[in-house]
């Protein structure tokens, strides 16, 4: 189809969609549905299904969302978009359960020498329970590759194999120790070396951020064997050692990993033998979570009512008023299923940014619990997994308030990195900072504003 037919025929679709959705008991009907399934921001796989199956149960009335005799999966989402555009308030609509093509996944094991004790017959066989745990967890056949050399590790040349073969509906997988090794490496200052890889990891990936995640995760397992340290001396080492698991891929791929029944067990990496932490690079907004004000609640304080057009999403609230020790405090039920971030770092408020007028402060976020929850409560919050709970003393004006869930390198980084690895010990990695730096530093530059995982925004009145 020529560019300027799709354009006249999305333009007659458009049209037709909004005389569809303002006539007749029938379409009256399925716009109800439309907003039951689509109220909270997301439909996923049941919504879509439900959908479907309404729409094909009615095909005359729904023929221009058909081509060739087979619904088109783009005309039915832009119906959908389109009809909670049309509400009040209105909504954008995020897509996660739509039929698509299925995922073809890489998982590569690093080929270097000090990959082997990790899978030593003296070990506790956590290593491999948890690579044959990634295996079993996802669709299909998957076989694992060797990539590297086995007398060194150049980190700049793997990445650059594995960003480069990752189409935009695959995910490659590496499992690696994430420790740089390079000839020659043992007569050149440490502090040279970790220039050179920073510089050179940036390098790699500043072309690939745009269109890519990574998702870094921290496992332990037993380590029984040799240890190459970073002079060319060698230590024997038993005991337990990090390694890593290095998820590559779109950023709709990642968003579907986390998402869909097919790939949601591969996707829960804490419940692998060994976990220990992870963070995900990304260039921004990546998620965009339902949320909604709580009207009452044990975290909820003040007077304030619902501003008119809301019904089972409340995101704003007018006539604020202080409770009688001068504080208003707002619960905000938030869904982060799904989100490839560690809940340690989702509940840490540290890594929250408020941008508002008034002075408004994040006290805590929390897993929500049913004490939380009235009986008219639970509409609100659906199947919301965290409670956000906002103080302030007053809202002088009319006012929008930003929460941004910041995309920070967390701590834990720094402190599982070493800059000698001499004296070799089980919690860190030679290095492992600078080439995470380098990665960040890469996401960093491309990012158009402040790099943040999700943004919800709330409005608020005097």
């Amino acid at each position: 189809m020529s560019s300027r037919k799709y354009i006249v025929t999305w333009v007659a679709l458009m049209a037709m969609m909004l005389v569809l959705a303002s006539c007749g008991n029938g379409k009256r009907s399925m716009e109800r549905l439309v907003a039951q399934l689509a109220g909270d921001g997301t439909v996923d796989a049941a919504d879509w299904k439900q959908l479907v199956a309404a729409v094909e149960a009615n095909r005359d009335d729904y023929a221009q969302l058909y081509e060739d005799g087979k619904l088109q999966p783009k005309a039915l989402e832009a119906y959908v978009s389109d009809v909670m555009a049309n509400r009040r308030p209105p909504r954008e609509v995020k897509f996660t359960g739509r039929e698509q093509a299925p995922l073809v996944f890489r998982i590569y094991r690093e080929r270097s020498g000090s990959m082997t004790p990790y899978d030593s017959p003296q070990g506790d066989g956590s290593y491999a329970a948890a690579i044959t745990a990634l295996r079993n967890r996802l669709p299909g056949k998957t076989v694992v590759e060797e990539i590297g050399d086995q007398g060194y590790t150049d980190f700049g040349a793997i990445f650059d194999q594995i960003l480069n073969k990752t189409g935009e509906r695959e995910v490659s997988v590496l499992v690696t120790d994430m420790i740089y090794s390079v000839r020659g490496m043992q007569d050149v200052n440490p502090q040279r070396v970790f220039a050179d890889m920073q510089g050179m990891i940036t390098s790699v990936f500043k072309e690939q951020v745009a269109h890519k995640c990574v998702l870094l995760v921290q496992m332990e397992a037993s380590y029984d064997g040799p240890y190459y340290c970073y002079d060319g001396s060698v230590r024997t080492v038993h005991g337990r050692r990090p390694y890593y698991i290095i998820m590559v891929g779109s950023r709709e791929a990642i968003t579907r990993i986390a998402t869909e029944d097919n790939y949601r067990a591969f996707a829960d990496f804490k419940t692998l033998k060994g976990y220990r932490q992870m963070y995900l690079y990304d260039t921004g907004k990546l998620y965009e979570p339902y949320y909604s004000i709580l009207l009452s609640g044990p975290e909820v304080s003040g007077r304030f009512v619902p501003e008119r057009g809301q019904s089972e999403c409340i995101t704003s609230v007018q006539d604020v008023k202080a409770d009688r020790d001068g504080k208003v405090k707002l619960a905000v039920a938030v869904d982060m299923r799904g989100m490839l971030v560690d809940e340690r770092y989702l509940t840490d408020v540290t890594n929250y940014k408020v941008v508002a007028d008034d002075p408004v402060r994040i006290e805590r976020v929390r897993p929500i619990t049913d004490k939380d929850l009235s009986a008219s409560g639970r509409k609100y919050a659906k199947e919301a997994t965290h409670l956000m709970v906002l103080s302030m003393e007053r809202v002088s004006h009319k006012q929008q308030v930003g929460i941004l869930l910041q995309n920070r390198l967390p701590g834990w980084v720094a402190k599982s990195s070493s800059d000698d690895d001499r004296t070799v010990d089980g919690s860190t990695t030679f290095g492992l900072r600078y080439l995470m730096e380098g990665i960040y530093d890469a996401y960093h530059r491309m990012a158009k504003d402040d790099m943040a995982y999700f943004e919800i925004a709330l409005k608020l009145d005097k």
